[in-house]
């Protein structure tokens, strides 16, 4: 097993991007260094995106930087208009990376981590989510992350249970 470059971390990040709630977990676990289990259990209270802090296990503050502020707000967003598109209220304390709508369930950690390692390996990698180090966002944008279309993809992607074939 080997560490993430920047640039293999820019390459997996905006291939996770395809997918808008799997890519701004990808984004976080990149820049704020998290572990899965941290993650999947973030809930949007755990975030001030006034401030820019976000709360790990209650103990552990850490600031983010503008970008991940505004594909944070991005993804927000895109998860109040799939509940709205479904008919779902949101969970008042809905967890940022839940699979359902209502954003009442976390994400499974051991599932998320499998994902993790499925993509890079589709990408030719040998690397699991633990062994991500902390990368700021503008190492990864020198690295080739396009912030712009990562955030257009958060807005306008829509999640699998959206998508409808065309006729």
């Amino acid at each position: 097993m080997s560490t993430t470059t920047p640039v293999q971390a820019a390459t997996i990040v905006m291939e996770a991007s395809n997918d808008p709630g799997w890519g701004m977990f990808v984004w976080l676990a990149t820049t704020v260094g998290a572990e899965a289990d941290e993650l999947c259990a973030l809930r949007w209270d755990d975030i001030d995106l006034d401030t820019g802090l976000l709360t790990l296990d209650q103990q552990r503050r850490v600031e983010l930087d503008a970008h991940t502020i505004t594909l944070l707000r991005a993804h927000l967003a895109h998860c109040a208009a799939q509940a709205a598109i479904l008919g779902v209220e949101r969970h008042p304390g809905a967890y940022v990376f839940s699979p359902w709508p209502d954003g009442g369930t976390p994400p499974d950690s051991g599932e998320v981590t499998e994902r993790y390692a499925r993509l890079c390996a589709g990408l030719g990698w040998i690397l699991r989510l633990d062994q991500l180090p902390r990368y700021s966002a503008i190492e990864l944008i020198a690295a080739g992350v396009d912030v712009r279309a990562f955030t257009w993809r958060l807005q306008r992607g829509l999640s699998r249970i959206q998508r409808r074939p065309r006729a």
